[in-house]
Parts: C-alpha cells; sequence; structure tokens
C-alpha cells in the first residue's frame, strides 16, 4: 500500500532503476511512494573537520540531490529539508507514515529499521533494503516468507513512572530475546496494558521490535486507533470505526512462545551501554551514581507529542516547584520527529519551557540516534543518556550511552546523573564538577 524510502536508500535504488528501466522510466503509482530527507540533515554538525576536508560530507549532500532530482521526475511526494531559516527535516520517515498515511490493515514497506513504528494501529509495516525497494517501484510488491509470531502480553498495574520504554527494555532482557529466538517473528503487543497506552506509546513499542530483531511488530486495531485516526488524523469517525474493523488476531491463532509480563513488577529502567538488551532497574544504579555529560531527548522512538508530554512534564516540575533546570555539568538536546510535533509543543508552550530551562529544541531529523546531529558524544570518556532506540558501540559517538524512557532522560538531564522521574519527589542534582574545582 506505501513504499517509503529516505536518502540513504533512494539515490543507489534510482542508480538501479535508471540502468535496469532506463531513464526515462516511470515509478508504478508514484502517489504511494514518498521520500524523506531525514537522516543526513544535520550531518554536518556532527561530522569531524578531518572528514569533511576528505569530501565525505560533499559526497553525503549529492545523496540529497539525487533523491530531490529523482523526485521531481517521478513525481513522488517527497518531505525534504525546511526551507527558511531553521535547518531540518520536514519529518522522520517512519513517524510522518504514522501521522499521515498508515491506516490499519496496510501492507507497508520503508527503507528503514524502524518501519514497525506503523504496526502500533495495525498495520504490516516492515523494513527492506534497497534491491527491494527498487523492485517495488516496478511492480508494486516485495517478496517476503510469511513469519512466525510470538505474543507479549502486558497485565497488572504499572507505575506512574513507568513507560512503553520500560517495558521494551525488560521484553529486551527476556531470555527469549536475548538468546535470538525472536529473530525474523512477528511480536505481538497485548494485554491491558498495551491496551491502555496511547498509539504514540504503542509506536514506541512496534518502533522498537527492530532491537528485538523481530521482522516487525504490531498491536490489534481497537478503539484508540479509532480515536487516533479521528481525533489526530481528522478522519471521518465512521471511516476510522470500518478500517479498524476486525483487524485483530483470530481467537485461535498460533504462536511460537507467549511472553507474560507483570507491568505492578516493572520499574524505570535503563539499558547499559553497549546493547538495548542490557536492561537493569535505574534504582540498582543509585548506589553508584552514573554521572553524565549529555542528555538527547528524541529520535523517531522518542520525538513525539506523548514523548513531549513527558518531557515538559518533568521539566516543569522542576523548574517550576523547584527552581531547578538543567543540571550545568548537562547539554540537554530535545529532537521532535517532525514539524507537526513542534508545533504541538508551539501551542502547549513547550518550546518556552524547553528553553527556561536550559534545553536545546533541534528541528525534526535522526540526528544523534544515527551519529549524524546535536547530541552525540566527542570522546570516549563522555557519558550520554538517551531515549532513543540503540546504544551499540559507536552509535551516537565514541562515548557511554544508556537508553532510558522520556522521564528518566529528563530527571537525568536535571540531575546530572542517570536517575529516575518519581511524581511529586523533587530531583536531588548532583554537585558540579565545576564547583568541585572551586
Amino acid at each position: 500500500d506505501i513504499r517509503f524510502s529516505h536518502e540513504y536508500v533512494t539515490p543507489m535504488a534510482a542508480i538501479f532503476f535508471e540502468q535496469k528501466v532506463g531513464v526515462d522510466g516511470s515509478v508504478m503509482d508514484p502517489s504511494s511512494v514518498l521520500f524523506f530527507r531525514d537522516h543526513l540533515t544535520f550531518l554536518a554538525k556532527a561530522m569531524s573537520q578531518e572528514r569533511i576536508e576528505e569530501g565525505l560530507l560533499d559526497v553525503a549532500n549529492e545523496l540529497e540531490v539525487k533523491q530531490r532530482k529523482f523526485s521531481q521526475k517521478q513525481g513522488v511526494r517527497l518531505y525534504g529539508e525546511q526551507m527558511g531559516q531553521q535547518l531540518g527535516s520536514e519529518a522522520i520517515c517512519h513517524s510522518k507514515i504514522l501521522e499521515e498515511y498508515a491506516e490499519p490493515g496496510m501492507l507497508i514497506i520503508g527503507s528503514d529499521s524502524h518501519t514497525p513504528h506503523a504496526g502500533a494501529i495495525g498495520c504490516m509495516a516492515f523494513g527492506v533494503g534497497t534491491t527491494a525497494i527498487f523492485n517495488s517501484w516496478i511492480t508494486k510488491d516485495v517478496r517476503a516468507q510469511v513469519p512466525e509470531s510470538f505474543k507479549v502480553v502486558i497485565s497488572g498495574t504499572p507505575g506512574l513512572n513507568v513507560t512503553a520504554k520500560d517495558y521494551m527494555l525488560e521484553i529486551l532482557r527476556t531470555p527469549y530475546v536475548r538468546e535470538g529466538h525472536a529473530i525474523g517473528k512477528v511480536i505481538e503487543y497485548a494485554g491491558p496494558v498495551v491496551e491502555a497506552l496511547s498509539v504514540d506509546e504503542r509506536a514506541t513499542m512496534t518502533n522498537m521490535a527492530a532491537e528485538v530483531g523481530a521482522f516487525t511488530g504490531i498491536v490489534a486495531a481497537d478503539k484508540k486507533t479509532v480515536e487516533f485516526l479521528s481525533y489526530d488524523r481528522g478522519m471521518d469517525r465512521t471511516e476510522a470505526e470500518r478500517l479498524t474493523l476486525g483487524m485483530t488476531s483470530d481467537p485461535d491463532a498460533e504462536y511460537v512462545k507467549t511472553i507474560e509480563i507483570d507491568a505492578s513488577t516493572i520499574e524505570p529502567m535503563a539499558a547499559l551501554p553497549g546493547d538495548p538488551g542490557n536492561g537493569v532497574l535505574i534504582s540498582q544504579l543509585s548506589d553508584d551514581p552514573v554521572r553524565i555529560d549529555i542528555a538527547y531527548a528524541g529520535s523517531c522512538t522518542a520525538g513525539k507529542k506523548d514523548d513531549m508530554d513527558m518531557y515538559a512534564k518533568v521539566f516543569r516540575e522542576a523548574f517550576e516547584d523547584h527552581g531547578l533546570s538543567v543540571h550545568p555539568d548537562v547539554q540537554c538536546y530535545i529532537q521532535c520527529g517532525s514539524t507537526e510535533v513542534r508545533e504541538f509543543c508551539r501551542d502547549r508552550g513547550y518550546l518556552d519551557l524547553f528553553a527556561n530551562v536550559g534545553a536545546s529544541f533541534i528541528e525534526p531529523g535522526c540526528g544523534a540516534c544515527i551519529n549524524a546531529g546535536p547530541g552525540i558524544t566527542r570522546t570516549e570518556q563522555e557519558v550520554s543518556v538517551s531515549s532513543q532506540n540503540r546504544n551499540f558501540p559507536g552509535r551516537s559517538g565514541p562515548g557511554q550511552l544508556y537508553l532510558v524512557s522520556p522521564y528518566s532522560v529528563a530527571a537525568s538531564a536535571v540531575a546530572g546523573y542517570v536517575t529516575q522521574w518519581e511524581p511529586g519527589k523533587g530531583i536531588k542534582p548532583i554537585k558540579s564538577r565545576r564547583l568541585e574545582l572551586i
């Protein structure tokens, strides 16, 4: 139903297309194809001077040019760079797909491992490579073997500071996932806790099917889906209800594995540097606080409207109730997933709040999450905490990267060390290194 790609993949696929189909060939049904300039928009702010002098930035910029020209020639909608004084993309690819295009029951392919993001509303959305994208422009289909499915059922009563990200860090450390049994399978999220989550929070979980190693992630379409389609997307409610009807697994559906999780036992979590599966309770780090240099709040996983609500909730409580702002030793960056989210922040007064607490707001783009924007570490000694999806070595620079929830990254930015947010309980900042030197 939808085929999308970004500037890493579109140019190479376009070259294949022109070589095999011809320079005058036409993409089949260009109205269902989308291109995005989102991965390398902020590369100039992250690339070293040495690499720039080697010409790598110029090469990266050629990718943007090739995609833009192919888009214009084929009549394909391109979400490119913002025009004007603001540097940034219009949207991260899979963020925009969920915001505007995906519908329950659709089959969606994209040139990004986090394409399953759209599975939050009952889509079968999965990532593919350059060859599959190129082929889909000709045939409007994709070759794939139907994978096995496993189910994660979350029940119980969660704490007020526990989020979808915490559930994912718990899932990622289960033996079934750690031992590689989930690779190539569909992960279905279900249970009362998942049903109570917003679509944005469900998207955090389907997005991180990639870290699970799954083929894709999916949540059954339901009343929350109808609300999202009708309220957030402006779709006629009757049409939204029609689209969600029957978009659930059969009662007798078979799963190779069912994992039961009790949400009442989950606390705010952190993934230790090196792998998203290195999950521990943040409370376990309290005896020897992990001081941080950078707090990065954003990426496709955590640059949605609900994520911005969470950052704002923590910062507002710290600033207005306790007179606290971003710790003097910490650089804090907040990056949204689309211009729609940015305007949501503007309407809610979040942009002013973020500025008042000392956080830098960044326009849409993949940025630090792929080592290509503000928020990366520059040395092995630097430590960052982030609400993004991955912390593999070198993912966001040479330093040490801890993964946490949106609540926890905001609390850590204020505290100066990896910590969790506890509603109504003040954050205790660690003594500044600058003061220790005086």
